[in-house]
This record gives C-alpha cells, structure tokens and sequence, in this order.
C-alpha cells in the first residue's frame, strides 16, 4: 500500500473510531442528564434541541469522511467495512430525517404535552442509533486490525549466484 493509502487508513480508522466514542459519550451523558431528577420536561425538552443537532453534525461528518478516506485507502481489503459504513450512514439518514426531525417538532415549544406517538419515536431512535454505531464500531474494528503484508524484495537476474556453478 501506498504512503497516500496508509494516511488515508489511519484517517479513517480515527474517524470510525473517534464517532463510535464521541456516540457513546453522548449517550451516556443524555441517559444521567435525562434520570437524574434535576430537570424538569422543559429542561430536557431544550436540552434535546440544542444537544441533538451537532450530535448528528458531527457523526454525519466523522463517518462520511471516514467513508470517502476508507474508499481512497487502496490495497487494502475493505468491501465489508465500507459496506458497513454505508448502512451505517444509511441509517444516521433514517433516523435523522425520519425519527429525530419528528420528534424535534414535538418537543417544540419544550414543555408542552408530548403526543402518544413520541414513546414510538424515542424507541425507534434509540435502537436505529444503537444499530448504526454497533454497525460503525464493527467496521472501526476491522480497519483497526493490523494487516501487514510481506515485502516482496525483487533481485535483479544478474545480482543471482548460482550455487552449483561456484567453486
């Protein structure tokens, strides 16, 4: 593989990794901010609004570019993870446009009652999110697995002795 191909490698396994981190460190902290008992719906309801988006901006650019550094890391056996990858954006899509938008406009103005198809909502984006880390973190650990490949090292034919005919 190329010096080009390595760098683009590296990038990408940072990437994949650096978005499969930051998602869990997400979670972890909407989980405690959400049951610890110290914000009122309002509070959690704003929380949602200004914590969610650059969630979504920054995943959105971590796994995209790491997609197009994957895909540019020629040499390197990577049709499984950029397979992985793409469903794993595929389903960021999904769950941006088609779960967290809607529910964004149900919590807007934070505060007022929520409608009975918001549980539905909150479930479907935490399992659509679920499966596109887990699907991110799969294809973070197959790009993070050292490959390397014997150098072949080419010897010129007038560089070769030829036992037999040595004395």
């Amino acid at each position: 593989m190329s010096s080009l191909g390595r760098l683009c490698l590296m990038l990408a396994r940072v990437l994949l990794s650096a978005w499969v981190g930051a998602a869990t460190l997400f979670v972890i902290n909407g989980v405690r901010l959400v049951t610890s008992g110290h914000f009122d719906s309002m509070a959690r309801d704003h929380l949602s609004l200004i914590r969610f988006p650059p969630y979504y901006l920054f995943g959105f650019l971590a796994v995209g570019t790491g997609l197009v550094f994957l895909a540019l890391a020629r040499g390197y056996p990577r049709k499984l993870a950029i397979g992985l990858v793409v469903s794993s954006l595929i389903l960021m899509l999904v769950d941006y446009f088609g779960v967290y938008l809607p529910l964004a406009e149900m919590i807007s103005p934070p505060g007022h009652v929520r409608p009975s198809h918001f549980n539905w909502y909150h479930k479907a984006s935490m399992y659509i999110n679920t499966v596109h880390v887990g699907l991110c973190l799969i294809a973070a650990m197959m790009v993070s697995r050292e490959r390397r490949t014997p150098e072949v090292v080419s010897i010129p034919p007038s560089t070769v002795v030829d036992e037999a005919a040595s004395p």
